[in-house]
């Protein structure tokens, strides 16, 4: 008869009563097979959308279990970039250095992984470059050489992504420096033309 009191439910009501039904299956499956890193992987992604939408409304105990399970994973050599891009826009506006760590990381394993597993590059390459994307914009232009790495790994340039991420946080400045945008315009310009025709010049004055 758990149905009767269903109908009373609110739209939200009956989100809130589905998430805790899935939350207890998740509970039993995880408790019987405690070492399946897959299972584990389905957990954190299942509290972290669950929690975006309830709007926040999943018990603070659950994510910690989910975000302690990412810890453990990350340490692993399972890879499922879907935890990294989900952990880091949770801590993303609340810990932005701690986000930027999350997407870090997801690059930085996707670079390993990758380099063992070259045929299976293709699968993960749309969720790790949104990652990337998201440390990018984080980093405030800086370079990193994982990130050099990355975008060298999925042939785009990261020049490109970085100078654009400078020319648009300047934009977005109460009082843009137009002598800069103009600049960082130009050189936005040239990377793109030099990745389009001649890719191998960029590299030829360092």
């Amino acid at each position: 008869m758990d149905f009767v009191p269903d109908i009373f439910l609110s739209p939200q009501g009956k989100k809130t009563a589905q998430y805790s039904k899935d939350y207890k299956k998740f509970k039993e499956a995880l408790r019987r097979n405690s070492h399946d890193q897959g299972l584990q992987a389905q957990f954190v992604k299942f509290s972290l959308v669950s929690h975006n939408a309830l709007d926040g409304g999943v018990p603070e105990d659950h994510l910690s279990e989910a975000l302690a399970l990412y810890e453990d994973l990350s340490k692993t050599d399972f890879f499922d970039p879907q935890i990294y891009y989900l952990v880091g826009r949770y801590y993303q506006g609340k810990d932005n250095l701690k986000a930027q760590n999350v997407y870090l990381a997801g690059v930085q394993h996707f670079n390993r992984y990758v380099a063992k597993h070259p045929a299976l590059k293709s699968d993960f390459i749309d969720m790790a470059y949104a990652i990337a994307l998201h440390f990018v914009t984080l980093q405030y232009g800086q370079n990193h050489p994982d990130l050099e790495k990355f975008f060298k790994t999925i042939r785009k340039s990261y020049p490109i992504h970085n100078k654009r991420v400078e020319l648009e946080n300047e934009l977005r400045k109460p009082n843009p420096n137009q002598a800069l945008i103009q600049q960082l315009a130009k050189e936005l310009r040239e990377l793109k033309e030099a990745t389009e025709g001649l890719g191998s010049k960029s590299k030829s004055g360092e």
